[in-house]
């Protein structure tokens, strides 16, 4: 019985020990985002070196924690965050629905749209808003929360603050 737990323990090290280490062993993974950002480092405030499209091919090279250091087709090499690859080719985003999408998506705003959203409301918008109601401290609210800007440093302390993202565990 000590022998089979003795074993026992050594093969929970060993593979403990073989998904701890910093070494991949060249590894295959895909981009599992639409896009996503390959960085310089280990955070989302290093710099970008590459963005990646949806099932391109990643070699990894070295894991660190949730963070692969992984090179690309090109020869590209920085540090992805592992929930945006994943072991298996995504299926093509080209699907029936996706080309339906963009069937009916617009590509540039109009200028009558444009303007609209520089100057505040246009005026269906501000029908709308008058037939149902909202004053001008609810559309000034709006309009002040449209105009706040997040640092990307805020975002970063935001992150690790609530283990969100790269900082979760």
């Amino acid at each position: 019985m000590n022998h089979r737990c003795a074993l026992l323990a050594m093969m929970v090290s060993f593979v403990t020990a073989l998904t701890m280490t910093d070494t991949a062993f060249g590894e295959t993974v895909y981009v599992a985002a639409k896009t996503a950002q390959m960085r310089s480092g280990k955070t989302s405030l290093d710099p970008v070196v590459a963005s990646l499209k949806l099932g391109e091919t990643l070699e990894v090279v070295k894991r660190d924690n949730r963070w692969l250091q992984v090179q690309t087709t090109k020869g590209v090499t920085g540090w992805i965050y592992s929930s945006n690859v994943s072991a298996s080719k995504p299926a093509g985003g080209d699907n029936e629905l996706a080309a339906l999408g963009r069937s009916f998506r617009r590509t540039d705003a109009s200028s009558v749209t444009a303007s609209a959203g520089a100057r505040g409301l246009d005026k269906a918008s501000e029908g709308y808003a008058n037939r149902s109601g909202i004053t001008q401290q609810q559309r000034d609210a709006v309009d002040r929360m449209t105009a706040y800007k997040i640092s990307d440093e805020e975002i970063q302390a935001f992150l690790k603050s609530g283990r969100l993202g790269e900082y979760a565990e």
